[in-house]
């Protein structure tokens, strides 16, 4: 697989989970600051930057574990391409 290709379809994973994260974070009723208070961290402004992407801020596999688990959801679901369709 081309270097560039692997890029793309990793930019894209990073959008999938973001958009789940939101998805997920609203279903529950947190707000972001909530949420970013639950999986420690000290405001929201991060994982509001991370959900719409913006300057190419992403939640890491440490912030997706943690808000799998507050979200009480499977991480697996953040990474499910067809739940935000």
């Amino acid at each position: 697989m081309q270097t560039e290709d692997l890029e793309v379809y990793s930019e894209h994973m990073l959008d999938v989970v973001s958009t789940n994260v939101k998805k997920y974070r609203e279903e529950k009723g947190f707000t972001q600051m909530q949420l970013a208070l639950e999986i420690g961290m000290s405001g929201g402004a991060y994982l509001g930057r991370a959900e719409l992407r913006k300057n190419n801020h992403h939640f890491n596999i440490r912030h997706i574990a943690k808000i799998a688990k507050v979200l009480e959801i499977s991480i697996e679901n953040l990474f499910e391409e067809n739940t935000h369709r």
